[in-house]
Parts: C-alpha cells; sequence; structure tokens
C-alpha cells in the first residue's frame, strides 16, 4: 500500500491513492469565500496545489499541513524509540542497551550525539511526559514547542513536570515562542523553588563577558549569567540614552537606526572613551558620532530626559489627571492618597541621569511581596525571577509607581489601585531614574481582604519563609503598611460610583487621550500589545482607538487597546491587508488577508501553582536506562559521565585532580566550591554597587 501525504488510508486500503488533481476540487462561489463553512476537508486540500487555490483554502490547507507535520513528528518519535530497543527476529525489546542511539545515527547519517538527543527527546515525549505526546499525536503541538518541556523541565522529576505541562499545555499551541518558554520556566519554580534558587546561584557564580567575531566578520559583545537587577538597570539606561540620542538627531534631520545607536551608547559607556562621563557627556558623544550637532544634552520635547511618557510614545500629556508615570500620582482616581516625598531632593544630590523608560519593570503577587509565598515573579517580555531577587528588586523600587491589580475569582479584572509601599531610609541616588517604571503587584479581591482581616487588627510577626534573602528591605512592619495602605485605597474604590470605574465610565468618551486612570486600566487588562505574537509590555506601548477618532471611535474602555508603535503603524497601512475589530472590551479580532480571523485576548487571571514536594532525586534518566533505575552515585572523586552516558579524558583528569588534591593538600574536599564568596542557596547577595560618582 501506498500512502500519500496527507491522506489518511482505513486497513483495508490495499490500492495506491492517487493525487487527486486542483481541478478536481470543487471551484468556490466568490460570493461565498468568506463562509468558513466552504472550505472543503483537510485532507483534500492537502493534496491540491495551493497556487490554484482561493486565499481562504490555500489558508486552511497551510494549517491542515501544518497538523499533519505534528503527528508525522510523533510518529517518527515512536519509531524511533522502538528501533532502539528493537533486535532482529523478536518482538522482545531491549531496554537497557548501551549506546542505543548508535542504530539510529548509523542509518540516517547523524552525529551519535544527534541521535542520542533525539532519542531522549522521543523518550520524553511518549513516557515521561506523554500528554506532549497526545497533544502532537492531535496535530495541535510542534516538535519544537514540545522541546522547549523536554529541555526545560529535565531537571524537575517526574511529577513536577507533568504538572508544568498540565497548566502550560493547553495554552501552548497559540503562544509565541518566548512567551511559552517563560511560561514553562516560571511554573517550573513555582513548583520547586529550592532547584530554582540552586539553578540561578550556579548560574551567576559563572557569569562572564563573552567577546568573539560572528560569521559576517563584525564582532560581538556579550554579558552573560549576569544579576537580574544590575542587568536590567544597565539595559534601561542603553535604551533610555538610545532614545535621546535618536531624538537629537531627528531634531537635526538625521535618520539612524535604534540598533546602530544603542550599540554605540554601550561601547561609549564601557570603552575607554566614555571613562568619566555622565549620561549628558555620553548623549553628546553619541550625537557627535552620528554626524549631529552639539548641545547642552537637555530634551525640549517634554522638559525631562527620555521617560518614556506620554510625550515619548506619541500619545499627548494630559492636564486634566495626574501624571501615571511620576512619583506622586496617589492622588488620582484610583489611588491610595499615600504621596511620598518628591524625588527632586535626591536629584539635587547627584549629577544629571537619564531616567528609564516608563515600563512593568516587575510583576509579583501580593503574597509575594509580603514574603508569604515563595512565587517566582516576573519582568515581563524577559522571563521570570526567582522569589527572594523579585522581593528584592520590589522594595529597592520605593521610589516607582506601584500599581495593584486585583481580580475576581473568575480572573477577571476588577480594581486597579495605585499605591505606595512604606520608605525605610532614605533612597540610592540612581533610585530617582526609575521613578517612571511600574511594580505591578497582581492578586484575587478577596485575597487582599483575607489578608487585611487576619494582619491589620495588630502588628504580627510574619512567618517568613526561611532563606528568602530579604534581610532588612522587609521587615514586618513595612509588610503590615503596605498591606494597610492597600486595603485603603481598596475601600476608597469599592466607594465610587459605578459609572467612575474605569471599565464603564463615559466621562473621557469625546477627549483625544485617555486620562491616568483609564490608561492605566487598558494596560492592566491587556498586559501585553494587543497585536499577534506580541508580548510587548503595555505600558510602554501606544494607546490605540481601534475605530480611529476621526472615524467615531471613542475614548472610552471598550474602544481602546495597548499597541507597540511598531504594530500601530502596521494596523493603520492599508497596504497589509489587515483590519481590527474589538467586539467587547478587551477581546480583539484581527482578521488576515485571507479571510481568517484571530483572537486576541487576556487570559484570566491564574496565580502560579503551589510547590510540588519531589517524589524522588531521579530527574532524566539516560538513554538507554530502563524506568526507575537509579543514577548509581560514584565514591568521592570518581570522574562523572557527560549526559550520554560516556566517559571523556577531560573528566577523568579532573577527577585526578581532586582527588590528589584532597589526598595531598588536605584542601577541600570534591565538590566543594573554593575562591568564590559563598552564599546559600536560598541567600540572595545584596548589591550596593552605585556609587554617587560615575560608574564609567
Amino acid at each position: 500500500m501506498t500512502v500519500m501525504v496527507g491522506w489518511q488510508c482505513g486497513p483495508d486500503d490495499d490500492e495506491d491513492v492517487a493525487r487527486p488533481a486542483a481541478a478536481d476540487l470543487p471551484r468556490p462561489d466568490p460570493e461565498d469565500l468568506h463562509d468558513p463553512a466552504d472550505v472543503p476537508p483537510a485532507d483534500l486540500l492537502a493534496a491540491a496545489d495551493p497556487a490554484t487555490l482561493p486565499g481562504q483554502w490555500v489558508d486552511a490547507g497551510m494549517s491542515a499541513w501544518f497538523a499533519h507535520a505534528n503527528r508525522a513528528s510523533h510518529e517518527q518519535a515512536r519509531w524511533m524509540l522502538e528501533t532502539s530497543r528493537a533486535r532482529a527476529g523478536t518482538t522482545e525489546r531491549v531496554l537497557d542497551r548501551p549506546r542505543a542511539a548508535k542504530i539510529i545515527a548509523a542509518w540516517l547519517g547523524w552525529s551519535e550525539a544527534y541521535a542520542a538527543q533525539r532519542l531522549e527527546f522521543a523518550r520524553q515525549v511518549l513516557e515521561r511526559l506523554p500528554a506532549l505526546g497526545d497533544a502532537m499525536a492531535d496535530g495541535r503541538l510542534e516538535e519544537q514547542k514540545a522541546g522547549f518541556f523536554t529541555t526545560m523541565l529535565a531537571d524537575l522529576d517526574t511529577e513536577q513536570a507533568r504538572e508544568v505541562v498540565d497548566r502550560v499545555l493547553p495554552a501552548a499551541p497559540e503562544l509565541a515562542f518566548r512567551a511559552l518558554r517563560h511560561r514553562i520556566e516560571a511554573n517550573a519554580e513555582a513548583v520547586d523553588p529550592r532547584w530554582a534558587a540552586a539553578r540561578r546561584a550556579a548560574a551567576i557564580a559563572r557569569r562572564r563577558v563573552s567577546f568573539g567575531i560572528a560569521p559576517s566578520g563584525a564582532a560581538e559583545l556579550c554579558g552573560l549569567d549576569l544579576p537580574e537587577e544590575p542587568a536590567q538597570d544597565a539595559h534601561d539606561r542603553i535604551v533610555a540614552l538610545g532614545r535621546m540620542v535618536a531624538r537629537r538627531l531627528r531634531r537635526a534631520g538625521l535618520d539612524a537606526p535604534v540598533g546602530p545607536i544603542e550599540s554605540e551608547v554601550m561601547l561609549t559607556l564601557t570603552g575607554p572613551e566614555g571613562a568619566g562621563m555622565w549620561d549628558g557627556d555620553v548623549v553628546e558623544h553619541v550625537v557627535t558620532c552620528f554626524g549631529g550637532p552639539a548641545g547642552d544634552g537637555s530634551d525640549p520635547e517634554d522638559g525631562a530626559p527620555d521617560d518614556g511618557g506620554p510625550a515619548d510614545d506619541g500619545s499627548a500629556p494630559d492636564h486634566d489627571e495626574p501624571d501615571d508615570g511620576g512619583p506622586c500620582d496617589d492622588h488620582g482616581p484610583h489611588g491610595s492618597g499615600d504621596c511620598a516625598e518628591d524625588s527632586a531632593a535626591h536629584e539635587a544630590d547627584a549629577e544629571w541621569r537619564v531616567v528609564f523608560p516608563a515600563r512593568v519593570a516587575l510583576r509579583l503577587g501580593l503574597g509575594t511581596v509580603l514574603g508569604l509565598d515563595r512565587r517566582p515573579g516576573e519582568i515581563p517580555g524577559r522571563g521570570p525571577v526567582v522569589s527572594q531577587v523579585a522581593v528584592c528588586m520590589a522594595w529597592r523600587r520605593t521610589l516607582s509607581t506601584w500599581r495593584l491589580v486585583l481580580y475576581d475569582r473568575r480572573g477577571a479584572l476588577e480594581y486597579v489601585l495605585t499605591t505606595r509601599p512604606p520608605r525605610t531610609g532614605r533612597p540610592p541616588a540612581h533610585a530617582v531614574q526609575r521613578r517612571h517604571q511600574v511594580i505591578e503587584v497582581t492578586a484575587y479581591t478577596d485575597e487582599l481582604d483575607a489578608l487585611h482581616l487576619a494582619l491589620g487588627a495588630e502588628q504580627p510577626a510574619l512567618d517568613l519563609p526561611a532563606g528568602t534573602g530579604l534581610h532588612d528591605a522587609l521587615v514586618p512592619g513595612d509588610a503590615l503598611g503596605l498591606l494597610t495602605r492597600a486595603a485603603r485605597a481598596l475601600a476608597a474604590a469599592r466607594e465610587r460610583p459605578t459609572d467612575e470605574h474605569p471599565a464603564h465610565t463615559r466621562a473621557e468618551a469625546h477627549r483625544r487621550f485617555p486620562g491616568a486612570a483609564l490608561r492605566a486600566w487598558v494596560q492592566a487588562r491587556d498586559r501585553t500589545c494587543r497585536a499577534i505574537g506580541c508580548d510587548a509590555d503595555a505600558v510602554g506601548c501606544d494607546i490605540d482607538h481601534t475605530v480611529p477618532v476621526t472615524e467615531g471611535g471613542r475614548t472610552e474602555a471598550g474602544g481602546l487597546g495597548a499597541c507597540c508603535r511598531r504594530d500601530h503603524l502596521f494596523k493603520h497601512d492599508p497596504a497589509t491587508g489587515w483590519s481590527v475589530a474589538q467586539p467587547r472590551p478587551g477581546h480583539f479580532e484581527w482578521t488576515a488577508p485571507t479571510g481568517r480571523v484571530h483572537v486576541v485576548a487576556a487570559e484570566p487571571y491564574d496565580p502560579l501553582p503551589d510547590p510540588v514536594p519531589r517524589t524522588s532525586s531521579a530527574t532524566s534518566r539516560l538513554p538507554g536506562v530502563p524506568p526507575g533505575a537509579p543514577r548509581p552515585a560514584g565514591p568521592p572523586g570518581q570522574p562523572r559521565r557527560n549526559r550520554h552516558g560516556h566517559l571523556t579524558d577531560a573528566a577523568r583528569a579532573t577527577a585526578d585532580r581532586v582527588r590528589a588534591r584532597a589526598d595531598t593538600r588536605g584542601g577541600p574536599g570534591p565538590g566543594e566550591r573554593t575562591g568564590q564568596p559563598h552564599y546559600p542557596l536560598d541567600e540572595h547577595p545584596p548589591d550596593d554597587r552605585w556609587p554617587d560618582e560615575p560608574p564609567f
């Protein structure tokens, strides 16, 4: 029997299946092409010539081929796994065959290492995490996304890995690759916080700077495995300086791409030419490098450095409402009324510093920031952050805007409140650079009520988990103060009339730009850019009218959406052929030129899971090791096998040196770390590397 790709043949089919000609397909009526019901069956489309079909059918045929390719990947994994265990003349299987990947490598012309990698993937999706194999067999999950699960969950035990798969897999087909990786990482860190802390500590210990020549002949300079907070600040500083340079060049009639500008900023900050420069000096130097005129470094566009605020991202300043990014926004319609001291006093003690762009610098749960659980935080668009680091980062940003986002038990957004955490001591001078950034704290509304009821009557000694690394940054009084302020802001929001709630208000319907409260509501509701596959943070996006104002669009929650500048321009370009509608608030329908409708809507709020205890020390066994067989532990100084089970000469030499050092010098035994400062795995070392003088 010959099976043509794209056709499903029954077990009784004995004749070759002929590929139908495109002319055999039913010809569509042009007036009915908008109706998805008129699309032929997937098998018929997969066997046709796409060059002869109308656009809607081509779109459906592409989906059919995608599903077929996923099923084919699943079947290939099954055949590879069975081949590695098969023996001629019998149907019995050999589960513990050494170097089983050699059979596959010899026939397919692969290296044994690559064959072992593919074989381990097959074992993972078919045996260890069968839900992944089932999704591939259904055509919903492609091999590359399944590979994200198997690779990133290899260090968890089977029960923990399956918990993550059960939570993430339903949404995996619709998630872009980066968003899927971040979601898997966040759930993995949540189910095993100690593993996440140990993995991070090991990575920080090997942090390094890499320099090399790329295949293009240009150079590459990268920092790898860096601590999150200083790396985030360094990136934000480069971006902010780059935006200032770009504005200066545009005013001078010059145009330069953002990438080259930011790379020149980075080289100036780290190279000898930038030694001793303040931010204004860096801007002047880079502008000169691109042929721009010299100036005083000021930014007449909005009277401040590139702050990512309204005048910088395409929207107009809001003269009737408090600035949504400034340090004194608490008196706004949904604020707590706890406006802290103005940050200008801190600016007077230091030279001029660039202000970082507005965005959500950190998102974490209310229980986490209070020290009541160990769920990881998230740097939106970048990835998860282990809980102890996230808590430290949050409490070091008391000059930033703290936004409390509350949901009902269905996961629907209910309140967006602005509050201020208590401040202990004087913030560092560089903290003012973060004043337009947002710390987003999420919780269920009734969760906040319950915590305030339990902890608000008296000042308790909060039971902080051991090893949170909070040091002096978070004390019981600070936690109680934050909780009290949040509860007060919620009570004030509940007392306001319903028609003043940002989700229902019509007071701004005829304004060109939304006020601070409505803008904050749309940003919290959408979380990211509402374009397909874009994960740009909503706080840094334009607030776009789904129906343009010139065509009758209204400035209210149901007519607004977050859209990054790139996708905003794409939406308004008629040459793209795309259109977008918002039939209900937060629910966006993008119609492709082929007629297919893609829905983009924020997922219901679902907190990360609680830790899952390990049921065994084994994580992911080597290829060829039968299920349940633990990896033997060798004596001290025993050479370690690589992931393919091989003992290399380098491993033997390292083991010999370790044994010799321990025996003859009386030094630390194998596995003990030397030469580096020691911190417990659950402790985040303090980072006070911000002097008043220029860092470069």
